[in-house]
Formats: structure tokens, C-alpha cells, sequence
């Protein structure tokens, strides 16, 4: 079986369209046909139903994609194991990254990268929750770190931890929050997050579920300096719970109990790389450092 003829039936089968898998494979789609006809040939079967504009898997062909995935990744792995051995991991990794790096630990986590995979350029990204996603299926970076729900075919995840959220506001406010409802929260001034941040979701999705729209008052687009203005009292925030609680516990803002929302630290990379030497570093890596 060849295995460039495979890779051809593996990414036709993902994304169910010729033209965009000969695209990701850097071949002219004839080229893509000629493979999945030569494949269906060699085993006797039909592999997929072709009509105009679309083309799916047969169930002998949903059969089979898993085994040819698995034939694949046992390839990549044993080709990134000898490169390995010959010390020749090396190129670029960009790794993009969200909320604060101590949060990340991302010092100790490129730290240990540098000693296991010397010959690796390691650059990092700072990016938007959603901004990430995309940008790990343009292939603008190679991985990142991610909050929230990251549910897509193409991307692999790695949890690291459970989060939480919680709504805080100015320490003036503390005697109004102590019994707002959401109708009363929702008309007090908020600091709007970056329309394509974790924060911007988890605050939308808290208050449609009770049916109320929120007062933004002021757009700030670096998540960073929201504790500043919720001190500053400007308006309310969601905070990591870690933060709002410090600053709770040292009289800098009011918390209400009723706005909390938990959420997940994941690690995402293209699961298609994820025999890539330097993925199978990284993730390592990562893996010991989070204890996951």
C-alpha cells in the first residue's frame, strides 16, 4: 500500500471535498483522484459516493479510516523517532498563548523545551481565544494554549485544568451586589471584553441563559488591565476566580456570588502534526509539567 496514495484517501475522507484536499496535500486534485481510484482498485472496494460538488466516505470506507489514520501515525512516528536519534528535531514552533504567561507558566514550560529540543527556534504569540482556533487551522501557528470550548475534527486537545469565573465589581458597588439580581447586575455599567476572547464568551453565554443583555459602558481590548478598571470603578468584569478572590480578600472590589462560570485550560495543536517530532515534544513536555 503507498502510503502517499493513503495520506490522499485520509484527507479526502476529513474533509469530504477533492479540490481542498489537494490543496492541503500541495497536489493537483487529478493527482488526489488518480491516488483514491488506485487505492479502491487495489482493495476491491469503493471507498467513497462521489456526486456534483460533494464526495463521501461508503461504509467501507468509514470503516476503514480509522486503520489508514493509524497506518499514518505509526509512519510519522517512527520517521520523527529516527529523526530523534539523529538529533535533527530542529525549524520553528510558535506557540500562541492566552491570558497572563505566570499563569501559563510559560517560562518554565520553554525552558524545559530548550533542554529537550535544543535545535527547535521557539517563538510564543499572545492571541484571542478564537483568534487561536483560527489560526491553528490557516496554519499561522502550530499551537497554543486555549480557554474554553475547542470542539473541532482538525484540532487535538489537551486539558490542563479547570477554571473558574466569577463577576466582580468596584467596592463601592458592594452594597447593591450583595442582592442584584441579574436583571440588576445586567444594568450596571460593564467593562466589555475583546469581542473574540474567552471573556467575551463566557459573558454572553452567562446572561442569555437569564435572558438579560448587559450595559457595556467601556471596551477594553487588553484583558490584562481589567482588574485596573474594576478597581479604578469603572464597572463590573468576569475574572479568573484566582484573581478576583485576591482582590476581594484585599478590599479592592466587591464580588457577586451568583456570576460564576467554570470553564477549561486546554493545550491545542492540528492533529494531523501530532506525529510531528517537535509536537510529540511539546506535548511531552507539557504533560509532565502540568502533571496531566
Amino acid at each position: 500500500m503507498d502510503i502517499v496514495r493513503l495520506r490522499s484517501f485520509v484527507m479526502v475522507a476529513r474533509l469530504g471535498h477533492l479540490t481542498r484536499a489537494a490543496e492541503r496535500l500541495c497536489l493537483t486534485q487529478p493527482a488526489v483522484t488518480a491516488h483514491i481510484k488506485a487505492i479502491e482498485q487495489e482493495l476491491g472496494l469503493a471507498l467513497f459516493d462521489r456526486a456534483p460538488g460533494r464526495i463521501s466516505l461508503t461504509r467501507h470506507g468509514e470503516l476503514l479510516l480509522p486503520e489508514a489514520e493509524h497506518v499514518l501515525a505509526t509512519v510519522e512516528a517512527f520517521a520523527g523517532k529516527a529523526r530523534q536519534i539523529k538529533g535533527e528535531v530542529s525549524g520553528n514552533l510558535l506557540i500562541a498563548t492566552v491570558d497572563d504567561s505566570d499563569f501559563l507558566r510559560l517560562g518554565e514550560l520553554l525552558y524545559a523545551l530548550r533542554g529537550a529540543l535544543p535545535l527547535l527556534q521557539l517563538k510564543t504569540r499572545q492571541m484571542l481565544a478564537d483568534d487561536i482556533l483560527d489560526g491553528l487551522l490557516n496554519e499561522e501557528i502550530d499551537a497554543g494554549f486555549h480557554i474554553g470550548s475547542a470542539d473541532h475534527p482538525d484540532i487535538g486537545v489537551l486539558p490542563l485544568r479547570t477554571l473558574v469565573y466569577q463577576a466582580v465589581g468596584p467596592r463601592s458597588l458592594s452594597d447593591r451586589l450583595a442582592g442584584a439580581s441579574w436583571k440588576d447586575i445586567a444594568q450596571l455599567p460593564w467593562i466589555a471584553a475583546p469581542e473574540r476572547s474567552h471573556v467575551a464568551r463566557f459573558t454572553r453565554t452567562l446572561f442569555a441563559q437569564h435572558g438579560v443583555r448587559l450595559n457595556e459602558a467601556i471596551e477594553c481590548d487588553q484583558l490584562s488591565a481589567t482588574l485596573d478598571l474594576v478597581r479604578s470603578g469603572l464597572g463590573l468584569s468576569l475574572l479568573r476566580e484566582d484573581l478576583a478572590l485576591a482582590a476581594v480578600e484585599k478590599g479592592e472590589v466587591a464580588l457577586w456570588p451568583h456570576g460564576r462560570i467554570e470553564a477549561r485550560l486546554n493545550f491545542l495543536y492540528r492533529l494531523r502534526s501530532e506525529a510531528d517530532p517537535s509536537i510529540i515534544g511539546l506535548l511531552s513536555v507539557l504533560r509532565q509539567h502540568w502533571a496531566v
